[in-house]
């Protein structure tokens, strides 16, 4: 098991389907370095992956600004992430985004961390000002079904599926989505919807400004919203 044991360890971080390094210092000031890029191109998306190959992850940590979030518990055992970057304006997401490019903004305004401490693996991103930014990033995540979560964001959904465990997940301005999860769920959002689909255990779930939808859940269940609709199928 890879274990970072201090701010001078080095995580190497491959690209699966062609050749991408990925170095980041291992400390909350983590500066991102790209060597031999060659990212995969979707447009108005780029997407760089992250094959952490940890066998023994049973937690997740997450906490960004500006990003959409999703976890998806897999029966393989392989901890893998996925950072998508696109262009915010429509100028931008027209071209093909270079490397030096995403390379130097993300140097210059991101602060962004994947790293595992014991068995925790841990996820920052969040701009280093509160300026105009020109581009954004969200991650999907993909773990054993075993992990307990801890998702914060802004501005952006938050997705989980296929889980087991204790779920705690955060959002403003965006929505919270939750399928085939066992283990305890809470969650909070403001300005944004909430689904459960075909869980069990306690479920909390809140929101300001949007509508509740639950469907086959089992357990304790507690739904409230503000200013929206609450349904239990």
């Amino acid at each position: 098991m890879h274990r970072l044991h201090n701010s001078n360890n080095l995580l190497k971080l491959f690209k699966m389907k062609k050749i991408f390094v990925l170095f980041i210092i291992g400390s909350l000031n983590a500066s991102l370095f790209l060597v031999n890029v060659n990212a995969q191109r979707s447009e108005p998306f780029t997407t760089y992956t992250f094959a952490l190959g940890m066998s023994s992850i049973n937690a997740v940590e997450v906490n960004t600004v500006n990003s959409s979030l999703t976890v998806n518990g897999e029966a393989a055992s392989e901890a893998v992430v996925e950072m998508f970057v696109s262009g915010n304006s429509s100028r931008i997401r027209r071209r093909t985004l270079s490397d030096e490019e995403i390379k130097q903004y993300l140097e210059e305004n991101y602060t962004i961390e994947v790293k595992v401490e014991g068995e925790k693996l841990k996820v920052v991103a969040r701009p280093k000002t509160n300026g105009v930014e020109r581009y954004s990033v969200s991650f999907k995540i993909t773990v054993p079904r075993q992990v307990n979560t801890n998702l914060r964001t802004t501005n952006g959904s938050v997705q989980i599926s296929n889980l087991s465990g204790s779920q705690n997940l955060q959002t403003v301005n965006g929505s919270l989505t939750v399928k085939d999860v066992s283990g305890k769920i809470v969650g909070r959002t403001v300005n944004g919807s909430i689904t459960v689909t075909s869980s069990n255990d306690d479920i909390d779930m809140s929101t300001v400004n949007g509508s509740i939808t639950a469907r086959d859940c089992d357990g304790k269940v507690i739904l409230n919203t503000v200013n929206g609709r609450v349904r239990r199928q």
